[in-house]
C-alpha cells in the first residue's frame, strides 16, 4: 500500500512540474497588446508617426499570410546596430543565428540578457547571437541605458519600425527565433528561456 502511494505521489509531482514548466514559460513573457496602451500614454505629447497610431489593430489577412514560419528562408533585411554598423540578418552566412526580440521595459528580457551575454561569449565562433530591440515600442535612450547597464557584448540591432518583429507574429517580448546556417528558420519561441534551454538551442544550432 505504501509503495502504491509513493508511486502515485511521484506521478502527481511529475504532472505538476510539467504543467509548471508550461505556465512559467508563458508567464515569463510580456504581452505586447497590453503594453501598447501604456506606451501610448507614456509617449503622450511626443511626435507619433501615422503608422504607430494604430498599433492596437489586428493584422489583416495579407500580413498574416506573409508571416515567416519555421522551415522558411529568412528574407534579407538590413538593420542598423546600436554600434553604428549595418547588419543584413538574411544574408548568406556560414554560421547559425539566434535573434532575440526585446524591449527595455520588459522585465523577462532584463533577466534573460545576462544569460545571452554569457552564452554569446562562449559560442560566438559557432553561432551569431543578435539582440533585436523593437524600437517602435521603445526609446533609443532607454535602449542605450539597458545595454550599458548590463554590459552587453552581443550586437544590438534596431528594428526601428518593428517590420521584422511583425514578420514573426509580433505578439510578446521576449521572442526568440533560431536560424540554421543555411538561413532557414527552425523555431519561433515566445517567452523567456532558462540558461539551460538557451544552451540547448545554441548547441543544437552549432551541430552541422
Amino acid at each position: 500500500m505504501k509503495r502504491f502511494l509513493f508511486i502515485q505521489a511521484i506521478i502527481v509531482l511529475l504532472v505538476v512540474s510539467s504543467l509548471w514548466g508550461i505556465i512559467a514559460n508563458t508567464a515569463c513573457a510580456v504581452s505586447l497588446p497590453e503594453k501598447k496602451v501604456s506606451l501610448a500614454e507614456k509617449y503622450k505629447g511626443e511626435k507619433v508617426h501615422e503608422s504607430e497610431k494604430d498599433v492596437g489593430t489586428e493584422l489583416d489577412a495579407v500580413e498574416v499570410m506573409n508571416r515567416i514560419k519555421p522551415g522558411q528562408q529568412l528574407p534579407s533585411m538590413i538593420l542598423k546596430g546600436l554600434n553604428g554598423k549595418s547588419y543584413d540578418v538574411g544574408a548568406t552566412r556560414n554560421k547559425a543565428m539566434i535573434l532575440s526580440f526585446w524591449a527595455s521595459w520588459c522585465d523577462p528580457c532584463r533577466l534573460e540578457a545576462p544569460m545571452l551575454n554569457e552564452l554569446y561569449s562562449k559560442h560566438k565562433h559557432e553561432v551569431d547571437v543578435y539582440g533585436v530591440n523593437v524600437t517602435r515600442y521603445d526609446r533609443l535612450e532607454d535602449v542605450q541605458k539597458f545595454s550599458r547597464s548590463l554590459n552587453l557584448n552581443f550586437p544590438i540591432l534596431l528594428d526601428e519600425q518593428g517590420a521584422l518583429f511583425e514578420k514573426f507574429g509580433g505578439s510578446a517580448f521576449p521572442t526568440h527565433v533560431t536560424i540554421d546556417d543555411h538561413g532557414r528558420v527552425r523555431e519561433i519561441i515566445i517567452g523567456m528561456l532558462s540558461e539551460r534551454e538557451l544552451e540547448d538551442k545554441i548547441e543544437a544550432l552549432s551541430k552541422k
